[in-house]
């Protein structure tokens, strides 16, 4: 085996037009999972270049699967490496060479130790570097770990991995298995994410406060975020953290008292994903239709609305009690009422035995019967309109004959 070639290798293998391949290759992705198959290489405990040393256990690695791991009494049944006070190079084989996307390490002791992971380009004999650590390795907490890093792929289809361990922060390490996935072809879409699936991590990245640079508090409860998304999303959210308002240069988390904790987690969600959680419920819609309003917030507005018109053709009950609320507002949710005016033009009798109906002042019996009943006669007339012009198209096509 050839030495490690660090070199950037971008321009050689990355990204590379496959245009060139066979025509006849099928272009359908088919991912493989493998286990090792042989251990080509093993440095401990041995002097040669090209072997094994029998007894030290790493054959155990061969076909040997994630099956108990994490189990304290099956850790022996792994591949145990005695501190040897240097770094320790291991070289695996797999049944099939395919495109590399995955590696993951099954740390059953003290993990941490991997510091390189390689790819052998059999037809050069040449390794090139597809992960390495930047720091040196620590004992970590947890006493085991799924190791599976971000890669570099290269268009190299292998079958062939080194791994670099650097075992000296701990008197002993395991590994229990070693996984491979790949693919028949080379998947360019592979981590590539959409821009909507970035906005859900950053908004993960929100909830858990990672990399967040401002704070809002309701009660005793915190919700964290990030500066710069917030000001690009919203005139509001701009104006209040970087305009004139005192907020701009508040350190303390801001409080917000004209919204609830559970509607600011939607609007927050709507600011970073342009949409709202499938599973909202029909009061925070309502809630976030009227702080999206207040905030001038209209896409936010808009999409709300669409929510609560598709729970009121679901749900007629909620019809008069949603009419009461926004007819009061009026012109602000015009949309919306427009809308319960076509509902009540359809379902004028049952909506009309509700106790809800019964109850409402006399204006506003009126004002929903008229309107409702004017809907109800335009669609007629339409009706009307189609009907007369589909006979006289069939009278025109038997003249024709």
């Amino acid at each position: 085996m050839s030495t490690s070639d660090d070199s950037d290798s971008s321009s050689v293998y990355e990204d590379q037009d496959d245009s060139s391949d066979d025509e006849n290759i099928s272009n359908t992705v088919v991912t493989q999972e493998q286990w090792v198959k042989l251990i080509e290489f093993c440095s401990f405990k041995t002097q040669s270049n090209e072997s094994v040393t029998r007894g030290i256990g790493v054959e155990k690695l061969c076909q040997a699967t994630d099956v108990d791991f994490g189990e304290k009494e099956k850790i022996e049944n792994g591949w145990i490496l005695n501190n040897n006070n240097q770094e320790e190079c291991l070289i695996v084989s797999f049944q099939t060479p395919v495109f590399i996307n995955e590696i993951h390490i099954y740390e059953s002791l003290n993990p941490g130790s991997i510091v390189k992971l390689e790819i052998l380009e059999i037809q050069r004999n040449k390794w090139w570097t597809m992960w390495q650590r930047k720091s040196s390795p620590e004992k970590q907490s947890v006493t085991h770990n799924i190791f599976k890093p971000m890669l570099r792929r290269y268009h190299i289809q292998s079958n062939t991995i080194r791994i670099t361990l650097d075992p000296r922060y701990a008197d002993r390490i395991g590994i229990q298995a070693i996984k491979l996935l790949g693919s028949n072809i080379f998947d360019v879409s592979l981590n590539h994410k959409s821009l909507s699936q970035s906005m859900i991590k950053l908004y993960e990245q929100a909830i858990n406060n990672i990399n967040t640079d401002v704070q809002f508090i309701f009660n005793d409860k915190i919700i964290n975020a990030h500066r710069n998304i917030l000001c690009c999303r919203s005139a509001y959210f701009r104006s209040l953290l970087l305009n004139d308002f005192i907020e701009k240069f508040q350190i303390k988390p801001i409080e917000l008292t004209d919204i609830d904790y559970e509607t600011f987690i939607e609007i927050l969600y709507f600011i970073y994903t342009g949409t709202y959680h499938q599973t909202i419920s029909f009061d925070i819609a309502m809630k976030s239709m009227k702080y999206s309003n207040k905030i001038n917030f209209l896409t936010a507005k808009n999409a709300a609305i669409e929510h609560i018109c598709r729970c009121l053709r679901l749900d007629h009950d909620l019809i008069i009690t949603v009419y009461c609320q926004i007819k009061n507002m009026s012109p602000t949710f015009d949309l919306l009422l427009d809308y319960i005016y076509d509902l009540c033009s359809e379902y004028l009798h049952d909506i009309c035995k509700h106790s809800d109906f019964i109850k409402l002042e006399k204006e506003l019996i009126i004002d929903l019967i008229c309107h409702a009943t004017e809907r109800c006669k335009i669609r007629e007339q339409e009706k009307l309109k189609q009907m007369t012009l589909l006979h006289e198209n069939a009278i025109n096509s038997e003249e024709e004959e």
